[in-house]
């Protein structure tokens, strides 16, 4: 019962992790839309703003490509990596290489459905490549503050790092209880 109770703190925390860095991104987006309307430089590509929903289906991919991750790494990698810090920056990393599949996934079947081979290339502009690059830069930066924040303020993080802290590097107690 204590590994489901963990497993969902976890998905919770995966969650929560997806959301920031899928709110970051709109936010972003709707920068980004609102300076080219100043600018009046073509604002049709940036037309596909909050309003239309574009984003909904991404961001809830995001968030399960999150939990996965995070439930993935925490399980498999977290006896490995000491810090929760570089635990987190694995889980964004995690997240951005289900993304990865994802695509391939996308293209590799528009290729066996349809036959079309250049189907990455005719969709992609130079446009949404740049958003694709800030998207990626976004999903890091969310992840570094997420791994900072989890390593000040988590208790599940703490009581690890207390009892590596009351051991010398060679397993001897430095601290008394």
């Amino acid at each position: 019962m204590s590994q489901l109770i963990e497993d969902i703190r976890i998905a919770t925390l995966g969650a929560a992790a997806g959301l920031l860095s899928s709110s970051v991104t709109l936010l972003i987006a709707r920068i980004d839309a609102y300076y080219r309307w100043l600018e009046a430089i073509n604002y049709d590509l940036y037309d596909r703003g909050v309003e239309r929903l574009w984003w909904l289906p991404a961001s809830c991919w995001h968030m399960l490509l999150s939990i996965v991750a995070s439930l993935m790494v925490h399980r498999y990698l977290a006896t490995r990596i000491r810090s929760p810090f570089l635990l987190w920056q694995v889980v964004g990393i995690t997240t951005l290489f289900g993304w990865g599949l994802s695509l391939l996934l996308v293209v590799s079947l528009e290729a066996v459905g349809r036959g079309n081979l250049n189907f990455f290339m005719e969709t992609l502009s130079s446009d949404e490549v740049v958003l694709i690059a800030k998207y990626v830069s976004t999903v890091f930066a969310c992840n570094v503050f997420y791994g900072s924040v989890m390593t000040a303020s988590s208790r599940q993080y703490t009581k690890q790092l207390d009892s590596e802290l009351a051991l010398d590097g060679y397993g001897k107690e430095l601290l008394p209880h």
